[in-house]
């Protein structure tokens, strides 16, 4: 029986004395896009470390494709990507450089390693800048480089913290266009703050405030109504 892709049970983190995530349990059992919203300080980002296997939790256990954290954290993280808000690439690195060594960091040698370097430029349109260094890259070329380090290895769990902020209009429907093709192959966890954006990209949608999840269903069909309603009667 194939595991599925990601399970949270009952997670928590706290920080000093305040909870972040409380006894949050959660599974994706298959490809598809998940929205995560939410306001300021809901623990979103603070999840998206969690699945990410950046944090740990303080009690409870996360799974990806079948290796807990805890005990098997390094094949948990090699079978996800992860891009947070601030995509992350050394600036005196060019942009081939960095996808090379990524590509080696993840055991990609040889043809297969040139041939996801080569699909995944492709895909994140970044053959303009291949020979700049990351430090010179627009915003938006920044966030479409950390894209594509966190895709190159073809993971079965993406975690991505608002993947189109800095992007122009045109680069925001080639980005949200990605998103909804990689959703076919793999499950994704997008955070956003854009809601209109959401009908667009996500299968579903999980809601957390004040560290618990409360919503996790389908699209509403009046989303900004919904949203408001739910976190004022939080």
């Amino acid at each position: 029986m194939t595991p599925s892709i990601l399970q949270l049970n009952h997670v928590s983190k706290k920080f000093a004395d305040r909870t972040v995530v409380a006894d949050l349990t959660l599974e994706i059992a298959g490809p598809q896009v998940v929205g995560l919203l939410g306001p300021n300080g809901a623990g979103k980002s603070t999840l998206m470390r969690l699945v990410a296997g950046f944090l740990p939790p303080d009690s409870g256990s996360i799974t990806v494709d079948g290796h807990p954290m805890d005990t098997a954290g390094q094949l948990a993280r090699a079978t996800l990507g992860y891009l947070p808000e601030n995509a992350p690439a050394h600036p005196g690195m060019r942009v081939n450089e960095t996808l090379a060594f990524t590509a080696s960091m993840h055991g990609l040698q040889g043809k297969r390693a040139k041939d996801a370097i080569a699909e995944t430029v492709r895909e994140c349109q970044l053959e303009p800048v291949l020979t700049r260094l990351a430090g010179q890259l627009s915003k938006g070329y920044r966030h479409r480089l950390g894209l594509a380090l966190a895709l190159l290895h073809r993971p079965r769990l993406l975690v991505m913290d608002e993947p189109t902020d800095g992007l122009d209009p045109v680069q925001k429907l080639a980005t949200r266009g990605l998103i909804r093709q990689l959703g076919k192959q793999c499950a994704i966890i997008v955070s956003t703050h854009l809601l209109d954006e959401v009908p667009e990209i996500c299968d579903r949608v999980l809601l957390m405030n004040h560290g618990q999840l409360v919503y996790d269903g389908p699209v509403p069909p009046d989303l900004p109504r919904q949203f408001a309603t739910l976190i004022a009667n939080c």
